[in-house]
């Protein structure tokens, strides 16, 4: 799961003679439908066609959250993708204005093949321009994670019913290191991840948008966009 906000750039949907051709070739026959329901067909499918073309126009959340994938459990080829994600995010004007790593000692790395060391992470991006920040969690890559994933036990927390497994072993020691402070420089706040990083930004944005104040960040408490 990923956490943030994209806009899409209007794109030219094909003609109806370059779709009849393109329905053609996949076995659709139009001549045994109405006109208006073949117009109809042919409309539906180049409405479809448009929004499978259409580009993100803003990618920050995304590359913040493979951004997170920079731990060695992760292994070389996510490192590798972490640091070009980083430095997409550096070339958009965002700066790492904080890290938070929690310790969980030893694990098998993700594919279960090596033992290697536990670390849950989140890092905070600001670009100062506009007062735009990401927070991003990082997701899954040891087995002890996969482990908190798969728990299909559940627990009351923050006034809310929440996975166990995931909610007490990944997101709370987590926040615990947060405060309201770290957020009085964002103007727009956005929360992401994925995967298991997908699952704590979303307990965050519920947790940082509900009204009675769940963590207690007090009046200087941000809403996630």
């Amino acid at each position: 799961s990923f956490a943030g906000d994209c806009t899409v750039r209007d794109v030219q949907p094909p003609t109806c003679t370059s779709m009849l051709r393109r329905a053609a070739s996949r076995g659709f026959d139009a001549s045994t439908l109405p006109r208006a329901a073949a117009q109809a067909t042919l409309l539906q499918a180049s409405r479809g066609f448009a929004a499978a073309a259409s580009e993100p126009k803003d990618l920050s959340a995304a590359w913040a959250s493979l951004a997170a994938y920079d731990s060695k459990a992760a292994g070389a080829f996510l490192n590798g993708e972490a640091a070009k994600a980083k430095a997409e995010l550096g070339a958009a004007g965002y700066a790492l204005a904080r890290e938070y790593v929690v310790d969980h000692g030893k694990s098998l790395n993700f594919d279960g093949t090596v033992e290697v060391d536990s670390f849950d992470a989140a890092n905070l991006w600001l670009r100062e321009a506009d007062g735009r920040a990401i927070l991003a969690f990082r997701g899954s890559d040891t087995q002890k994670n996969l482990a908190n994933v798969r728990s299909t036990e559940t627990c009351s927390m923050y006034g809310h019913r929440l996975q166990a497994a995931v909610a007490e072993g990944e997101f709370a020691p987590l926040v615990a290191l947060m405060s309201a402070g770290d957020f009085s420089g964002c103007r727009v706040l956005a929360v992401t991840g994925h995967s298991l990083g997908g699952g704590c930004a979303s307990m965050l944005a519920v947790l940082m948008n509900d009204k009675s104040d769940p963590l207690g960040f007090g009046e200087a408490r941000k809403t996630v966009d």
